[in-house]
């Protein structure tokens, strides 16, 4: 659960963005409203918060005095400025004080929706990173984790924030700098994230392809951190716990990114490392440990094939039965038969 504050003069602006949010962005605490900034900042003094919905024009103390506030108290909250009016000094005022997004009344619920679950992201991310450097703790010089991060704090999010201007210069040093690091610590990155660095070279950073650099630098600091966990010799642990995990939910329909997630690592990583260690793709591995189990409930039980099949979270029978004989090499109904022959023979 995120704990939200709302700073917006309007009554009825307050009660349309209050709206929005609980109605569209589940896992959200409306924590507090603010009507001015002496009562917003009465509540950033009280408690701790995640994130922030903040009228830059609100009665004194100003909106960006209120931001400032913030940030010397709680550096990691995350803040939307909203404002009816676009002007340059103020947007670039709030950039300074790294506001994460800027909305134009009247605000879109589309709009405020996918900001706000943007910023949530952020803060998701914010934690695993967390986790990760406590993680990695003595067992490798932790300058290499920290330069990245700051590296995606200071371009990553201002590029995306930029608007007509749109450096493209910017996402290149992020990209070369993040590079270069990973050389100087002699950490590996895959090939197809040094091509998507060419890329940039050439990218011109409209709207869509903001999108694209974020996803670009995320990838980038995945595979980083990836290789920091390689060095720490935490592969056999993972892979174990990997393993452990897809045995518990073989009949709940599990992904490489449920099982990445779980393991805390991408799932880029996960599936290299299934390569690795067990020398088999995890698709491959997946089906193999299904059918297995499919084979146990075509011996061991009455269930009929469709049951069977939709157990193991396969929606589409004919799907379950080529898989089976492709596997197996006879079909599941064939399969039991021969499993029940020599029983019937012993009864004879």
């Amino acid at each position: 659960m995120y704990d939200v504050v709302i700073v917006e003069d309007e009554e009825l602006e307050r009660q349309a963005l209050r709206s929005i949010l609980t109605d569209h962005v589940p896992g959200l605490n409306i924590l507090g409203e603010a009507k001015n900034g002496a009562e917003a900042i009465e509540l950033i003094d009280r408690y701790d918060i995640d994130l922030v919905l903040l009228d830059i024009n609100i009665p004194k103390p100003s909106g960006l005095e209120v931001l400032q506030k913030l940030r010397d108290k709680h550096a990691q909250t995350k803040v939307i400025i909203t404002t009816a009016y676009d002007y340059f000094d103020t947007m670039r005022a709030a950039i300074q004080l790294r506001a994460d997004d800027y909305l134009l009344k009247p605000i879109r619920p589309s709009a405020l929706v996918s900001a706000v679950e943007g910023c949530l992201e952020h803060l998701n991310t914010g934690k695993r990173s967390g986790d990760l450097a406590h993680e990695v703790g003595t067992l490798l010089e932790q300058s290499a984790y920290r330069e990245a991060v700051a590296l995606v704090r200071r371009h990553g999010e201002w590029i995306f924030m930029q608007r007509e201007e749109a450096p493209r210069h910017l996402a290149l040093e992020f990209a070369t700098a993040l590079v270069d690091l990973a050389k100087e610590r002699n950490l590996r990155l895959p090939e197809t994230v040094a091509q998507e660095v060419h890329n940039l070279q050439t990218l011109r950073l409209d709207d869509r392809s903001r999108h694209h650099v974020l996803g670009v630098f995320r990838s980038m600091t995945d595979a980083l951190f990836d290789s920091v966990r390689e060095r720490c010799g935490q592969s056999p642990e993972r892979m174990q716990k990997a393993l452990n995990f897809i045995e518990r939910n073989l009949d709940k329909g599990v992904t490489l990114e449920d099982v990445a997630e779980h393991i805390n690592v991408s799932a880029c990583y996960l599936s290299r490392l299934f390569k690795k260690k067990m020398n088999i793709n995890f698709i491959a591995y997946l089906t193999t440990r299904r059918i297995e189990l499919a084979k146990e409930l075509l011996s061991d039980s009455e269930e009929c094939v469709t049951n069977i099949a939709f157990e193991l979270s396969y929606s589409d029978v004919n799907y379950f039965c080529k898989s089976f004989k492709k596997e197996v090499g006879v079909s599941p109904s064939a399969y039991r038969q021969q499993c029940r022959a020599p029983t019937a023979i012993a009864a004879e």
